[in-house]
C-alpha cells in the first residue's frame, strides 16, 4: 500500500487515486479532503465512476461521493442521484449520496429524494434524504 506520510515528493494524482482506491477508510477519506481541497487536481468525472462502481469497496465509493458533492458540479448529481434510489446498492454508499446532493445545491434531484423518503428507507437514508432536501430548502 502506499504511504503518503513524509514522501520526499508530492504524490501524483493518480498515486492519490490509487491510495483512495486501496487505503484503509481514513486514508480513502484523507484522500477526498485533500482532493477537495485543490492540493491535487481532481477529474470529477473520474469521481463519478469511482461512486458508481460497485465492485470497488465501500470506502473509496463513500470519499469519492463526498469529494463530489463538496467540489460542487451540478451536472453529476443525476449520477449521484442514480446511485441513491438504486435499492440494490450499499445503504452507507446510497446514504452518502444523498448527502452529496445536499451539498451539490441542485434542486432538480429533489424529486428523487422525495421518491426514496416515500419508499420508507431505513433510518440512515430517510436522515440523509432528509437533510439533504433541508440543503436544498425543498
Amino acid at each position: 500500500m502506499l504511504s503518503l506520510a513524509m514522501t520526499e515528493k508530492a504524490p501524483s494524482k493518480r498515486q492519490f487515486l490509487l491510495h483512495m482506491l486501496t487505503g484503509s477508510p481514513g486514508d480513502c477519506m484523507e484522500a477526498a479532503k485533500k482532493m477537495i481541497g485543490g492540493q491535487i487536481p481532481t477529474d470529477h468525472r473520474t469521481l463519478a465512476k469511482i461512486g458508481r462502481d460497485k465492485s470497488l469497496e465501500v470506502w473509496p465509493r463513500i470519499a469519492a461521493i463526498y469529494a463530489l458533492g463538496l467540489l460542487g458540479e451540478r451536472k453529476f448529481a443525476d449520477a449521484l442521484g442514480n446511485i441513491v434510489a438504486d435499492r440494490t446498492d450499499d445503504l452507507a454508499v446510497r446514504s452518502h449520496a444523498a448527502e452529496a446532493l445536499g451539498n451539490l445545491g441542485n434542486k432538480d434531484i429533489t424529486g428523487v429524494l422525495r421518491d426514496v423518503l416515500r419508499g420508507k428507507p431505513p433510518k440512515e437514508l430517510r436522515e440523509a434524504c432528509t437533510y439533504a432536501l433541508g440543503e436544498l430548502r425543498a
